[in-house]
């Protein structure tokens, strides 16, 4: 049969695992309140932002790619915006060795005028033969549906003059897609160009747009004329037969660029230092070159970016969109499901964990599990996936919020108890230290008992029965509530555990609930304590025919002790035969004596001045008890 020791615990032993249990409710509810907001489409903005310290800042572009700038110095050396085709046709005279160009300048239609550079423009234009030009238009978000691409009116089409375009290699769009935090992160790769019916209605598509990045691309590795289309997940440049080229997007074509850095990593020339003879020309050779308005007073073409707090220039946007699908390196952004589930797995963890730590090793582990969650996503981000930040770290803040805040209720409630229990019986610091261990064991508060070595008290006030007999009921009352108030006070002083008054009397136990190894020394102080108080009660007092005495037993040994009694009633108390023997004791002690069994001599006699007196019969024992009296503290007699 297991010890009550064992059976305590085995009750520890439980509570510590219903914690988990609860924890685990608490891990749900938080992470389905998070993903109910997260489904729901709830602070996207913050949730986009979020994802902003991700993104690389100062990485290397590599050489793959340089950018002719329409600078401030090229529009001071050749003159005012926009300019005649002129330049133009110096640029790519410069530019033969190039492996692709794009221009990310309109140029537009010369008019009736003309323009008289046109025709060299034309000529310029074909001779080079890996010439991409920019296509515009404002565009327009597909319904929410799947393989619906980003579309614009041909009516709203701005495009380069047709001969232009004829002589070019291709042409591509410049379009972009502004998330709703007003970041540019995304480039549709293909967008529809739609004609209007009759009626004035969507027709359908006339034409579908590469995106310039995509066009560029195309002449760079030689891909020819083969279709691209919107597959899935994936825009595909290549056939049935044969897929030449592939890259992941979003169901509606939008592919998720991975910048290379801050504004002005992508190596960069002057435009007028290219075509006045600075810039050697084979810089160019085998490069991707981009041309485009750059770090201009009159540069209108500026984006946020989740790169930097400066805004960036359309043309070195579209270097990061280039520079992505050559590496193969666009990014992923995590599924609604993978977000979730992230949650969920965060929630639960930090709550289970979160259950067995106090509150600073809470705090310590939930900066921890951020700060893990935060190499995560770095390693995530490397490996080409976005994944979401905002809702993953709200799981684990508001976890530990929630977590430590129902351990405070619960604890809260459990102190109440505790103190409703023994807040009668012992001073307010020995009750402190209760809750405190209550909350450990839980037993302390639970019906039954446990057996424990402790020391019992019993006083008695002597003659106080005639004594009441001579005075009115309300000043018998108002006396013996002095001479109580005064044993109690010296009972707390000891940090005993006041059981109950005997009428004229009480029972106290030292050594319980709490455990004191010095518990006899403490009872044997109290008892000595009882009578300096009793003689300094009745000197207040003046009482002259009756002066107060205790009379006073303790016994030490094992005992039961807990909440013992019937069903609607509980007490905390002890039982046994200790119990009964200090009970003998103060029935046969004298006024103002303190007696004292063997086991409480044995653990006093190097602090106190113990008399043996004879054995004595006390009932329910057949054989003689051997007696001491408490004669004071060896410090006093110092």
């Amino acid at each position: 049969m297991r010890s009550k020791r064992q059976q305590s615990k085995g009750r520890q032993f439980v509570r510590r695992q219903r914690r988990p249990i609860q924890a685990v409710l608490v891990g749900l509810a938080v992470a389905a309140a998070i993903s109910l907001m997260q489904w729901a489409g709830l602070f996207t903005s913050l949730r986009l932002a979020a994802t902003n310290f991700l993104y690389e800042t100062a990485g290397d572009p590599g050489d793959d790619v340089v950018i002719v700038a329409i600078d401030e110095q090229s529009l001071r050396a050749l003159g005012d915006w926009p300019w005649t085709f002129a330049p133009y046709v110096q640029l790519l005279d410069r530019l033969g060795g190039a492996g692709a160009v794009g221009l990310d300048v309109l140029l537009p239609d010369p008019g009736p005028e003309g323009n008289p550079d046109a025709d060299e423009l034309q000529r310029a234009v074909r001779r080079s033969g890996n010439v991409i030009l920019p296509l515009a238009g404002p565009l327009r978000p597909p319904v929410a549906t799947p393989d619906e691409l980003y579309w614009v009116w041909t009516e709203e089409t701005l495009r380069p003059f047709p001969a232009l375009v004829e002589a070019a290699a291709g042409a591509g769009s410049v379009e972009v897609v502004l998330d709703n935090d007003a970041t540019l992160r995304r480039v549709p790769l293909l967008v529809d160009v739609k004609a209007m019916d009759a009626q004035g209605q969507e027709g359908g598509a006339v034409e579908t747009w590469e995106a310039l990045g995509l066009r560029v691309l195309r002449a760079r590795l030689g891909l020819g004329d083969a279709p691209a289309s919107l597959l899935g997940d994936r825009v595909v440049i290549g056939d049935e037969t044969e897929i030449k080229y592939e890259v992941r997007t979003d169901a509606n074509g939008a592919m998720l660029v991975n910048f290379v850095g801050h504004p002005d990593t992508f190596p960069s020339r002057s435009f007028v230092d290219v075509i006045e003879g600075p810039v050697d020309p084979g810089t160019f050779d085998d490069k991707i070159v981009l041309v485009g308005m750059m770090n201009a007073l009159v540069e209108m073409d500026l984006h946020r970016t989740p790169v930097a707090a400066r805004r960036m220039s359309g043309v070195e946007f579209q270097a990061n969109v280039i520079h992505t699908l050559l590496h193969h390196r666009p990014l992923v952004p995590q599924s609604r499901v993978g977000t979730t589930l992230t949650v969920v797995a965060l929630a639960l963890v930090s709550a289970i964990v979160l259950s067995q730590l106090e509150v600073l090793p809470g705090a310590a582990f939930t900066v921890l599990l951020a700060g893990g969650y935060f190499v995560l996503t770095g390693i995530q981000f490397n490996a080409g996936r976005l994944p979401d930040v905002l809702f993953p770290y709200a799981a684990i803040l508001v976890d530990y919020a929630a977590v430590m805040a129902a351990r405070f209720a619960r604890e809260r409630v459990e102190r109440r108890q505790v103190s409703d229990v023994f807040g009668r019986f012992v001073s307010a610091e020995v009750r402190d230290a209760i809750v405190n261990v209550a909350l450990e064991d839980p037993d302390l508060i639970q019906p039954g008992g446990r057996q424990m070595e402790i020391s019992v008290l019993f006083a008695d006030i002597r003659g106080f029965t005639t004594i009441a007999e001579q005075l009115p009921p309300s000043e018998v009352v108002e006396v013996l509530n002095q001479y109580l108030d005064s044993m109690e006070e010296e009972v707390f002083k000891q940090r005993g555990t006041l059981d109950k008054y005997t009428g004229d009397g009480m029972m106290v136990i030292f050594g319980a609930p709490l455990e004191q190894p010095d518990h006899a020394e403490r009872a044997v102080r109290a008892a000595l304590g009882m009578q300096r108080a009793a003689a300094e009660v009745s000197r207040r007092r003046g009482d002259v025919g009756w002066k107060a005495a205790y009379g006073i037993g303790i016994a030490t040994g094992p005992a039961v002790v807990g909440h013992i009694g019937s069903k609607r009633r509980l007490d905390y108390t002890a039982i046994g035969d200790t119990v009964n023997l200090a009970s003998r004791l103060e029935g046969i002690a004298p006024p103002a004596t303190i007696l004292v069994n063997r086991a409480t001599y044995e653990a006093v006699r190097d602090v106190a001045i113990v008399e043996e007196l004879e054995p004595v019969t006390v009932k329910g024992k057949k054989k003689p008890v051997v007696v001491y009296k408490v004669l004071g503290l060896r410090e006093d007699a110092a």
